[in-house]
């Protein structure tokens, strides 16, 4: 369904196109003076002098370059992210120079820059053109009338063929201000839109730009999988190492001393270790409980994550309200995912927040499962590297995940989870 603009918002939004229209035609001054020093560096680029004036003169352009994707993004709402790749400053400048003429970003910003300095200067004269003359005849019998009633009336009003020099005479202007000024409302808007998403498709990156950033994104979502996956398996050894062998081992050592005194005749302190024995035995299963626990919550899949939610939230030591619209079972590797994301963001909320309040609301639309957790606690939390919510993000970030946080000081703070579900695993069951 398209968008619905209010009323107010589309006078708003005309009435400051000529604003933008002005600073657009400044920009292409600039674009004009930008594109003749391009012109006179590739003739200076065979001597050495010209490589400096390269790097130079590309940085220039990339920042007009900029300011253009700026404007055009907030003249039509969009966001234009920069095509660039990292520039290698400690090379030789040489170098610099080179791979700044390779890369593509580098021509179609100077493609750019020759199509405003030419067609830009035009579309945005010929715009605030229609503009200045709808308001200028409106306005000239006030101005014969009261500005210039002293003065000789300007040369705007010979047109050759009749000199409108008093303000009765001008009032036969009226009619051309108006149609000026129902073309510049009825056109104008769209002769500029039309001319801003010519400037998207030059200055933002190409779908070649997209996919690789995407494959950068996936190739470090999965390294930070492994690296969790490598940490998450020298916790378990290390516990396993640390708690449960050796209780274990302990536990062998006891067994062993009972036996002794069994046969030396000893059963009332054989009867003791023994005793000793299996209260050790029950607290060892109690720790391979847990350590399984932290692996795979049985409750998750015995009961899926809304059961394990609610599991979750009666365990918690503050109050927990759970809002939960899930309309069919997850799937095991989303449901895992949610469970620890969730549950990691309970822990900080535990730690930091100070709230006396949580509520969590899981909903469920066609293509991702979105949590939202609310506290009412001090507020500002933020994604510092390292942290509670940085771990979440990564975990999330596996399953192509999102994480929103919004904490103002003094709270309350809001941490959004976004998890999609591929087609595929919306019928999949959760097992």
């Amino acid at each position: 369904m398209a968008e619905q603009t209010s009323p107010i918002t589309r006078l708003t939004r005309r009435l400051a196109l000529p604003g933008w229209s002005v600073v657009r035609f400044s920009l292409t001054l600039v674009a004009a003076a930008l594109l003749a020093a391009s012109f006179v560096t590739g003739a200076l680029v065979v001597f050495w002098i010209g490589v400096p004036l390269v790097v130079f003169v590309v940085l220039a352009i990339r920042l007009w370059a900029n300011s253009q994707r700026r404007v055009i993004g907030a003249q039509l709402g969009l966001t234009i992210p920069a095509p660039y790749k990292k520039r290698d400053t400690s090379s030789r400048l040489d170098r610099q120079a080179l791979a700044l003429i390779r890369e593509a970003a580098t021509w179609r910003d100077v493609a750019w820059l020759a199509i405003d300095a030419t067609l830009g200067f035009m579309v945005n004269l010929l715009y605030l053109g229609v503009f200045g003359v709808a308001v200028y005849y409106l306005v000239q019998p006030l101005l014969l009338a009261t500005v210039f009633s002293s003065t000789p009336s300007p040369m705007v009003n010979d047109f050759g063929f009749y000199y409108f020099d008093t303000p009765a005479k001008t009032l036969l202007l009226v009619p051309f201000a108006l149609s000026c000024g129902v073309a510049w409302w009825r056109w104008g808007e769209m002769f500029l839109r039309w001319y801003s998403h010519l400037g998207v498709i030059l200055l933002g990156p190409t779908s070649k730009v997209l996919l690789t950033a995407r494959v950068s994104e996936l190739r470090e979502a999965r390294d930070q999988t492994v690296d969790h996956a490598a940490a998450e398996l020298r916790r378990i050894e290390r516990d396993l190492h640390d708690g449960a062998q050796a209780r274990i081992a302990a536990l062998s050592l006891t067994l062993g001393m009972a036996e002794e005194l069994l046969r030396s005749t000893h059963p009332d302190q054989a009867a003791v270790l023994i005793g000793e024995a299996r209260d050790a035995c029950t607290e060892v299963l109690e720790e391979i409980r847990q350590l399984v626990r932290g692996i795979h919550p049985p409750v998750l899949a015995d009961r899926g994550f809304s059961g394990a939610l609610q599991a979750m939230a009666l365990d918690h030591p503050l109050p927990v309200t759970v809002v939960d619209r899930l309309r069919d079972p997850l799937p095991a590797p989303v449901a895992a995912a949610a469970y620890f994301a969730t549950n990691e963001v309970l822990t900080n909320i535990t730690k930091h927040a100070e709230a006396s309040h949580i509520r969590i609301v899981v909903d469920q639309f066609d293509d991702e499962v979105r949590i939202e957790v609310y506290d009412d606690g001090r507020g500002g939390a933020r994604l510092s590297p390292g942290g509670g919510l940085d771990g979440v993000k990564h975990r999330l970030a596996a399953f192509d995940g999102l994480l929103e946080v919004l904490s103002p000081e003094a709270g309350p703070t809001v941490v959004t989870m976004h998890i999609p579900i591929a087609p595929a695993e919306r019928t999949a069951p959760n097992r």
